[in-house]
């Protein structure tokens, strides 16, 4: 009785899977006809992961695949960068970071949020760094993968005398208030940002306090500015 209930819902699943519905809504018991629906979604979602499977994948993911597998995810982020936008990556140090040129970096940024294979959906932070007097500026991006939970960092030096960086807002929004905060301590323009205003200082505060040459203006619409305050030696 049993093989016979099995092969009347597969006889059904299979006509209902040609387009016959019919052949699985006819069934006079209930049970028997709430196990054939079940059984037909389940054939449905086997067949369209089999489609899934056995689809091209995406030159990317093939760019990657080809890498070898011993390979850092900084080093296959590099190398798949390097290869798509030449001439932008500088180094990929100690595979802790890849050090980049500022060119293309909003393209690249993009690909990878976009590509399968990295899928960094989250920007989870943008900092500043002062090397020194008449030394660059760099503005470094951590970047986080929800999707494959993988992390990577991009590093980005620039002129001090010319701070310029392509802004990232647009393709990740938390870019906004993380580059406004860097703009005001570093004074680094992002380029492209929709609202480059200063966050935490007053838009008319002088200078740009974390980089290392920064004085601190004597007063403010009057109010003397301390230099030191006690307890912050």
């Amino acid at each position: 009785m049993s093989e016979d209930l099995d092969k009347l819902i597969s006889d059904a699943v299979e006509k209902a899977l040609q387009g016959d519905m019919d052949v699985i809504n006819n069934i006079e018991d209930r049970v028997t006809r709430s196990k054939a629906k079940a059984a037909l979604v389940k054939a449905k979602r086997l067949a369209k992961a089999a489609i899934a499977e056995d689809a091209p994948k995406p030159e990317e993911s093939k760019a990657v695949e080809a890498l070898p597998a011993e390979l850092s995810l900084t080093e296959k982020v590099s190398a798949v960068i390097a290869k798509k936008f030449p001439n932008t990556i500088e180094s990929d140090e100690e595979n802790s970071h890849i050090q980049m040129k500022g060119k293309n970096w909003f393209e690249i940024a993009q690909y990878l949020r976009d590509n399968p294979d990295f899928l960094f959906d989250s920007l989870q932070c943008v900092t500043g760094y002062d090397f020194g007097e008449n030394e660059d500026l760099e503005v470094r991006y951590n970047l986080h993968s929800m999707t494959h939970n993988h992390a990577i960092e991009i590093r980005i030096k620039t002129d001090r005398n010319n701070p310029k960086v392509p802004s990232v807002e647009k393709v990740w929004r938390i870019g906004d208030w993380f580059e406004r905060e860097t703009y005001d301590m570093y004074g680094i323009v992002f380029e492209g940002h929709s609202n480059l205003t200063r966050i935490l200082c007053p838009e008319d505060w002088e200078g740009w306090p974390l980089r290392k040459d920064y004085e601190v203006q004597e007063t403010y619409h009057g109010i003397v500015v301390p230099k030191v305050k006690d307890g912050w030696e």
